[in-house]
């Protein structure tokens, strides 16, 4: 059986989008003939709540090895708190230690954190094993904002600089996108023998087996639970405010939960300032704290209608997407027409759908959502849920999505 490494920094009990990415992977590895070894580091270094039901899903057939970390309580001091960053220090040396004694035959880097990346090259150098990266999120973007403060300044000349060398020097390149592999090609101007494959989350349909009651309301209650992030800010102002005018009619309870990233004590809500511009004090609330994968899909279950939503670039890829697939709820999209979820979506014909671009702004299609909110929320209890051995869903299983990473690997190395 052929043995891979994975750098996982945030890994189960981290239930943050880049250890659901490694948990799903690692599950089903062994049924496709890969061993995994896992690094991360332990949890009390990590800024993002624990969540036990995550180290239940993540099954057993992998090897484990945790590293230290600089302590983020002194390293904040001086501006550092990336987890990549902090761990370099003890995960370098493992690496290299674990590689030497068990020859593994690839590497792989999710990011972020994408400081990991640093030492990409000089791991394959010393050992000469390959490597892949897979980019969950971008990591270089394009040019630094000449209103950026100095941190950012630093971290995208960073970026800027080492991304390069890390991606010409790896031999697999993966992304969630065909819009970011589109963005590295362009920037780095890359071979086209060099493998590169976009690979959308997956889920694990088991995940939403849990039994929830729903909640009795008399209001409807729409629900979105994960980040909100600036690039989505547009996108985000048009929704709520087409849902405080949908509650003029029909009566609503809108709910944001984990909105923020950063940990507790530096998290800051998200939305205040549309819940003050729309008025919907008396039917909104946020709790911008992550809330636990478990809880989430409880969350998720016993709500009327979820809310899925994108960013101004296509590139986003919607970690959410194939879980609310699988959960069977019904839920109203409001994406960029060239992103997957869009487009995978229009494939399987979901009529919940409102889609914008760089040239139909969001503001511009205020009223098509309005519409297509109210028609969910008339439909919403005969709505018809996906079948899940549709070709096209399976493809994007936690089972499929570990095919697609594991296909460019063997063909690499044969």
């Amino acid at each position: 059986m052929k043995k891979i490494f994975i750098i996982a920094p945030h890994f189960p009990p981290s239930a943050l989008p880049p250890s659901q990415r490694v948990r799903l992977m690692v599950k089903h590895l062994k049924r496709l003939g890969w061993f995994p070894h896992i690094f991360t580091t332990d949890s009390k270094y990590r800024e993002e709540k624990e969540d036990a039901w995550m180290t239940e899903l993540i099954g057993k057939d992998f090897d484990l090895t945790v590293v230290k970390a600089l302590n983020q309580k002194k390293t904040r001091k001086i501006g550092i708190g990336d987890l990549g960053l902090r761990m370099i220090p003890y995960l370098l040396p493992a690496i290299k230690k674990a590689a030497k004694k068990e020859k593994p035959d690839f590497i792989l880097y999710p990011v972020p954190p994408w400081y990991i990346l640093l030492i990409t090259p000089l791991i394959k150098r010393k050992t000469g094993i390959p490597y892949g990266i897979d980019f969950i999120d971008p990591w270089f973007v394009g040019d630094i904002p000449k209103d950026a403060n100095f941190k950012k300044k630093i971290s995208q000349k960073i970026a800027r600089k080492f991304e390069k060398k890390a991606v010409i020097k790896a031999d697999v390149i993966y992304s969630v996108s065909k819009g970011i592999n589109n963005n590295l090609k362009q920037r780095y101007n890359l071979s086209e023998k060099k493998p590169i494959s976009a690979i959308p989350y997956g889920v694990e349909p088991s995940d939403f087996d849990l039994k929830v009651e729903k909640q009795t309301s008399e209001k409807i209650v729409f629900r979105y639970i994960g980040a909100v992030w600036k690039d989505a800010y547009p996108i985000i102002k048009q929704f709520l405010k087409a849902l405080s005018e949908i509650e003029k009619e029909i009566s609503l309870n809108v709910e944001f939960y984990g909105t923020s990233y950063a940990g507790e004590g530096i998290a800051k809500p998200q939305t205040e300032r549309w819940i003050k511009e729309f008025e919907m004090q008396n039917f909104m609330k946020e709790n911008h704290l992550r809330v636990p994968y478990k809880k989430a899909i409880e969350l998720t279950l016993s709500a009327d209608i979820i809310l899925l939503f994108g960013g101004m670039q296509p590139y986003y890829a919607a970690s959410k997407l194939m879980g609310l697939i699988a959960s069977g709820k019904p839920f109203i999209s409001f994406l960029h027409e060239d992103s997957f979820p869009a487009k995978f979506l229009m494939q399987l014909k979901y009529k919940y759908l409102v889609t914008y671009s760089q040239t139909k702004l969001p503001e511009t299609k205020l009223q098509e959502l309005i519409e297509t909110i109210k028609l969910l929320i008339k439909e919403k209890d005969n709505f018809v849920k996906f079948d899940l051995s549709n070709p096209l869903i399976q493809k994007h299983t936690a089972l499929g999505m570990t095919k697609a990473f594991i296909e460019p690997i063997e063909k690499f190395l044969l």
